[in-house]
């Protein structure tokens, strides 16, 4: 295996990896914030929340790269470059799906106030 498809690979994983990331440590750093965020403002988990969503979208995008790359790949390739694809899709779904997650708890934070225990 060469480096230029080490690369391409881990740029199939980093576009199916970052949206579930950013999702659990949104979902932790949440939890952990929301005593702090009844003291003073609730302005850290709105950005934090604000960062996460991009980071998940930019795996989108690099998984809708990836599948515009590699649709040429499927009728060179020998394999037929099914699973690459696969994987490009997955990516492209999950980091939608995960983004969209993300602000609907940064929505249930912003309705919901964390003083109420």
């Amino acid at each position: 295996m060469t480096a230029a498809e080490r690369h391409t690979r881990l740029l199939y994983w980093a576009g199916v990896a970052l949206g579930p990331l950013a999702w659990g440590i949104n979902l932790q750093g949440v939890y952990a914030l929301a005593h702090f965020s009844c003291e003073t403002t609730k302005l850290t988990g709105t950005i934090m929340s604000a960062v996460l969503v991009v980071v998940a979208l930019a795996g989108t995008v690099i998984s809708a790269r990836a599948v515009r790359r590699g649709a040429g790949a499927e009728w060179t390739d020998a394999q037929g470059g099914g699973p690459r694809t696969f994987m490009a899709w997955l990516g492209v779904s999950s980091g939608v799906l995960f983004a969209l997650v993300i602000v609907n708890q940064l929505a249930a934070s912003l309705m919901i106030s964390p003083c109420l225990r």
